[in-house]
């Protein structure tokens, strides 16, 4: 399943401060070391750094797996919303406009 995930954090819990040393890191090591073998995979990673903003899209096999990929610190320091999507093309596929 796909989704799609907003993390938003206030200017005085961002990651860029020295408090939070060592988090940007670990959050990119989560990022890269997802794979088919967990059940995750992360498609695409952006921020909005003026906004304090990430966005994921992510591919998951359960909700569990999905979580186990936001655990602590993540979902400790941000809001998360967590929408799960479709491709254009399934969508097509799904209403039979393709």
């Amino acid at each position: 399943m796909l989704f799609h995930v907003r993390l938003t954090h206030s200017p005085e819990n961002c990651w860029a401060r020295d408090e939070h040393e060592g988090k940007p890191s670990e959050l990119v090591a989560r990022i890269e070391d997802t794979n088919e073998s967990s059940g995750v995979s992360v498609r695409s990673a952006a921020l909005a750094p003026n906004e304090h903003t990430f966005f994921l899209m992510v591919e998951a096999d359960t909700v569990e797996s999905l979580t186990a990929l936001l655990g602590p610190p993540i979902l400790q320091d941000h809001e998360a919303d967590v929408v799960p999507v479709t491709t254009i093309g399934n969508a097509l596929d799904t209403l039979d406009l393709g």
